[in-house]
C-alpha cells in the first residue's frame, strides 16, 4: 500500500471531475425519484396542514372556557369580535394549504415539453394523445413535471409557515385577551 502525498481532501474532488456523467436509464430513474418525493413532501403538507387544522379547531373549546371563566359576559366585549375574526382567518389559511395550485405558465422553457404527465382535459387529447407518446421526450417531460411539482411543494410550503403563524398570532390575541379581560371590567 503506497502513501500519497496529496492530501486527503483533494483526491475525491479529483474523482468527481472524472467520473462520468450519469447514463441515460440513470437520470430517468433520478426523475422518477425526484417526481415520487415531490409528490409525498406536498401530500406531507396536506396531511399536516389537515391535522394541525383539526387540532386548531378542537382547542377553541377549552380556550373560551377559560375566557368565559375570567369574566362572564366575556361574548358582549369587542375583543371577542376581533379574536373571531382572527380564528377564521386562521381557519382559512390552513385551508388555503389544501387549495390547488396551478403551476406558472412560463415554469418550463423547453419546447419539447408536451405536458403529457398529467392530462387536464382527457377528452380533449384523446385522439391524438398515442401520436403524442411516439414523440415523447421523456427526459423533458419528467423534468417539467419535477420542476412544476417543486414548485407546488414550494407554494404549500409558503402557504402552511404562514398559517403556521397565523396560529401562533391566535394564542398570542387569547393570551392577551385574557389578560384584558381578568378583572372584567
Amino acid at each position: 500500500m503506497a502513501m500519497s502525498s496529496e492530501p486527503i481532501s483533494a483526491r475525491p474532488i479529483e474523482e468527481e471531475r472524472t467520473a462520468p456523467a450519469a447514463s441515460r436509464r440513470e437520470r430517468i430513474d433520478f426523475l422518477n425519484h425526484a417526481v415520487v418525493f415531490a409528490e409525498a413532501n406536498i401530500r406531507a403538507y396536506d396531511t399536516k396542514s389537515q391535522i394541525a387544522l383539526a387540532a386548531f379547531v378542537f382547542s377553541m373549546t377549552p380556550l373560551w372556557s377559560i375566557l368565559n371563566a375570567t369574566c362572564g359576559n366575556v361574548a358582549a366585549r369587542p375583543i371577542v369580535a376581533f379574536l373571531l375574526l382572527a380564528f377564521l382567518c386562521t381557519i382559512m389559511l390552513y385551508g388555503y394549504v389544501l387549495w390547488p395550485i396551478a403551476p406558472l405558465k412560463g415554469l418550463i422553457k423547453n419546447k419539447r415539453v408536451k405536458n403529457l404527465f398529467f392530462v387536464a382535459d382527457p377528452m380533449a387529447v384523446s385522439a391524438t394523445y398515442a401520436d403524442q407518446l411516439n414523440d415523447l421526450s421523456l427526459e423533458a417531460e419528467l423534468t417539467a413535471e419535477v420542476l412544476k411539482l417543486s414548485f407546488i411543494r414550494a407554494s404549500k410550503g409558503t402557504r402552511f409557515r404562514y398559517a403556521l403563524w397565523a396560529t401562533g398570532t391566535f394564542y398570542a390575541l387569547v393570551f392577551v385577551a385574557f389578560l384584558l379581560l381578568r378583572q372584567c371590567v
